[in-house]
């Protein structure tokens, strides 16, 4: 009967998540595929390739809608998750509803199914009601709202990351295989979907199976299950790129965060007009990105070798970005209300859940490490607003102790 209720009030939360998105999807929501997913969705449609660069020329490609009998040049600048994703549902629309629509609808799906799973996680640290709480924040966060309505991976990548943290705590409690195999398949998943998430895998193997509980076994059987999910992908690369790399863009990125323009977003209009592509006598093969990517990585490491000061002053500077607020910001309703002040307020409860926890050994401190782990990582190259959304489940999680002390307060 307990269970029933339990079920009773998160289904009551459900429903009104399921309204506020709806409405929101109505007003903001994106209507059609744009930039990077229009691009190779289209691509894909006309020339079976993935791809972003149509060769125009030994030396000359550009990213652009393919014509038929266009070279399109594979691709290999982002993980494929999300992308395959789109095209599948473009596939299954069978050109009856529009392919925006329908990834929109399976994103709030998602995100449906997402506040179900993190209550759950929350029902291992605290009681029913105040789980009810937490679940409401996070329902109910406003860029976790719109994020559902947008053509991005994040509602995708938060919804694997819940997984991975569920099923990696029913492992820990009960030591089923069961539970070691789905969190090793969902860590194959977030793979796929964000390439750095490889080094966090690894920092959770390190520090649940090798440090503490140093069961080989374990570990083995986890990597085998993770390559697994993620080998049909490396062999494509291998055989089209002759490299085992899940993505080639560190040096595209590296670039966007670090130049003469100093902006905490990131400045591609930089990387364009200092680098035109046209001019650098890059040819026009599966090696293209490679290579382009390369050179970019080369730009951007001189970069910060002319002035490594002013650079680590500025990759603080995106650190505090990240956490608070881009004082210099260029995305529209970045300054809103309803954005900035859960923003802040919430980085600062969970710097403090995570400052307190750090010295706990368990989840918590493992949660801690790769919260920080994150923000130093993102840092290095540019923070745009949605990357912090990606932490707000770790961010709550870390404020447990921090919104229980507050809610005593208020009670009181």
């Amino acid at each position: 009967m307990r269970k029933f209720f339990d079920y009773l009030s998160i289904f009551h939360l459900l429903v009104l998540s399921l309204a506020f998105r709806v409405v929101v999807n109505y007003f903001y929501g994106d209507s059609e595929l744009a930039n990077e997913w229009e691009n190779i969705i289209h691509n894909k449609a006309i020339s079976g390739i993935f791809g972003f660069y149509i060769a125009e020329s030994e030396f000359i490609a550009n990213p652009k809608l393919a014509e038929i009998g266009e070279r399109v040049l594979p691709t290999i600048y982002m993980p494929p998750l999300y992308y395959y994703l789109i095209y599948l549902i473009k596939l299954v629309s069978l050109d009856i509803f529009k392919t925006s629509f329908l990834v929109i609808f399976f994103q709030i799906c998602l995100s449906l199914v997402s506040i179900f799973i993190f209550f759950h996680i929350l029902r291992n640290f605290v009681s029913k009601n105040f789980s009810i709480f937490i679940t409401s924040i996070f329902a109910f966060f406003p860029v976790n709202i719109l994020s559902s309505s947008q053509i991005s991976s994040i509602t995708l990548q938060i919804f694997l990351l819940l997984n991975f943290f569920f099923f990696l705590i029913e492992f820990l409690k009960k030591k089923k295989k069961i539970y070691l195999i789905l969190f090793s398949f969902f860590s194959g998943l977030l793979i796929l979907t964000r390439g750095e998430f490889f080094l966090f895998y690894f920092i959770t193997i390190f520090y649940f199976f090798l440090f503490q509980k140093k069961n080989l076994k374990i570990i083995f059987l986890s990597l085998i299950i993770t390559l697994f999910v993620i080998s049909p992908y490396l062999k494509r690369n291998y055989s089209l790129f002759e490299t085992f790399t899940l993505t080639k863009s560190f040096g595209y990125n590296l670039l966007k965060g670090n130049n003469a323009n100093f902006k905490v977003e990131g400045d591609a209009v930089y990387v364009e007009k200092e680098f035109p592509r046209n001019k650098l006598k890059i040819k026009t093969n599966n090696f293209y990105e490679i290579n382009l990517d390369n050179f970019y990585k080369k730009k951007a490491i001189e970069n910060i070798k002319e002035s490594p000061i002013t650079y680590l002053k500025f990759y603080f500077i995106k650190v505090l970005s990240f956490l608070f607020i881009d004082l210099n910001s260029s995305y529209p309703g970045y300054y809103n209300f309803f954005h900035i002040l859960p923003k802040i307020l919430l980085s600062i409860t969970s710097i403090i859940g995570a400052v307190i926890s750090i010295r706990k050994k368990g989840f918590m401190q493992y949660l801690s490490l790769y919260y920080f782990a994150n923000i130093f990582l993102f840092s290095i190259f540019f923070i745009l607003p949605r990357y912090s959304l990606i932490l707000l489940p770790v961010q709550l999680l870390l404020s447990i102790d921090v919104l229980k002390y507050l809610f005593r307060k208020l009670l009181n």
